[in-house]
């Protein structure tokens, strides 16, 4: 009796099971029949040898030469390669969304009585056909479209119908110049207003008598390591920056009206191959500059934040030591002071250093730190006005290798500052308060060289 049970239940859930199914299969919509791609035109991209864009506004002739596609105008124009390909696609392959009306008698109402624009394509063979870009639909996702030879309206994607309803700016190459920034060697700033600034990379394994780290070196206005950081910050990485929004003119005949006849500012910059790149720039133009580089004909407008850096001071780019030497090629430090003369000493045995002050012996460690005191004075600007007068403090290096000495002396201007001349030439300024504090721990030292703090 179990057993007959057992089946029975068996029986019922395979019955469920059974109608189930059926009742999914009959409820279940039939699988619509996937959409017939709608073919237009279509030809291989290496067919096509012409394209003509007109507008209500413009005519747009590119044509193939050799391998090249070259815009027809008076002047060379140089095309951005890769959009001009993606037009060439998009002519070879043209494909509707769907057919909105066949044999239509009123095409007003579809914008193709007076088309958005009209492309002409002139293939290898001889051949030609012609299309009419339409209005949006009112989706604004489609455009009307026509084939001059077929009386038939149908839609093509937006995307589709801007590319063929486009104009030369769409395909110009902006690119002003090509330079990395890791490449740049050296590069010049001047203005009408602005003091000339050169700045130049260090040669592989070129030194000075100044101890630095610096890659760089300010030509002009003065001689000065420059600080590797901020030339890089504030120059080079905004040099790499400059693209153009627009070109604004290709082949102008009169540049002034640019401010470009008599440039505000000129910009050069070099590689390591010695490729120069030169901008001039002219009148501002709302949020934009006039730009023009030198050897191509065509003016660029060009976002004034991106030209910023054309203003920077050179204060701004240099190592800001009075005078920083490293430790083991000095052989003697003489400081002059009020009424006082100091005397640092290094005298080499060997490898082994001995150290005095005014002939007293000292530790190796308070001689360093003194050392450090005087090679750490950083300036705090430029001089701007001639200064003379008596050094009030002075100090003089001397080499072991038998390099010149070099001697930096602090003359006052006013209250608050000191001049500061390095081997008789003055271009920054000190706050008196930084030297009279480095005198202070020079003296410390003098009552104490042997104490090791």
């Amino acid at each position: 009796m179990k057993l007959y049970k057992n089946v029975f239940i068996l029986l019922l859930v395979l019955a469920i099971l059974g109608g189930t199914y059926y009742f999914v299969k009959k409820i279940q919509p039939k699988e619509e029949n996937k959409t017939e791609t709608i073919t237009i035109f279509k030809t291989e991209k290496d067919n096509i040898s012409e394209i003509i864009i007109q507008t209500k506004d413009s005519e747009l002739v590119l044509y193939k030469s050799g391998d090249e596609w070259k815009v027809k105008a008076d002047y060379e124009i140089k095309l951005n390669k890769s959009k001009v390909e993606s037009l060439v696609y998009d002519v070879a392959t043209i494909n509707a969304d769907q057919i909105v009306e066949e044999n239509p008698q009123d095409l007003s109402k579809y914008g193709l009585d007076s088309p958005t624009s009209i492309v002409t394509v002139k293939l290898t063979d001889n051949t030609t056909k012609v299309f009419y870009v339409g209005d949006k639909t009112p989706t604004k996702t489609a455009y009307y479209f026509k084939d001059k030879d077929v009386n038939t309206v149908y839609t093509v994607y937006s995307g589709k119908g801007d590319s063929l309803s486009s104009t030369l700016d769409d395909y110009r190459d902006t690119t002003m110049f090509t330079m990395k920034q890791e490449d740049i060697v050296s590069f010049t700033i001047e203005g009408k207003s602005h003091k000339r600034l050169v700045v130049k990379a260090k040669a592989e394994g070129e030194k000075d008598q100044e101890s630095s780290l610096s890659g760089w070196t300010i030509v002009e206005p003065f001689n000065k390591n420059g600080d590797n950081e901020n030339i890089s910050k504030l120059v080079l990485e905004k040099i790499s920056q400059i693209t153009a929004k627009e070109i604004v003119e290709d082949n102008p005949t009169d540049l002034s009206k640019y401010g470009l006849s008599s440039p505000n500012y000129t910009i050069q910059f070099t590689d390591k191959d010695n490729n120069t790149v030169k901008l001039f720039l002219g009148n501002t133009n709302g949020e934009n500059t006039y730009v023009k580089v030198e050897g191509n004909n065509a003016v660029f407008n060009v976002a004034s934040s991106a030209l910023e850096f054309k203003d920077v001071e050179p204060f701004q780019l240099i190592e800001k030591f009075a005078f920083i030497t490293n430790i083991d090629g000095v052989s003697k430090i003489v400081i002059h002071s009020p009424g006082k003369q100091t005397t640092l000493e290094i005298i080499k045995n060997g490898e082994e250093s001995e150290y005095k002050v005014n002939g007293q012996k000292a530790a190796e460690s308070p001689f360093k730190k003194a050392y450090q005191e005087v090679i750490g004075l950083i300036v705090d600007g430029m001089v701007t006005e001639q200064v003379q007068g008596t050094p009030e403090v002075s100090y003089t290096f001397y080499f072991n290798d038998g390099s010149p000495e070099v001697t930096v002396e602090y003359v006052s201007m006013n209250d608050r500052n000191y001049a500061v001349f390095k081997n008789g030439k003055c271009d920054f300024y000190i706050l008196k308060k930084k030297v009279n504090q480095m005198l202070e721990k020079i003296k410390a030292f003098e009552e104490n060289p042997l104490e090791e703090k």
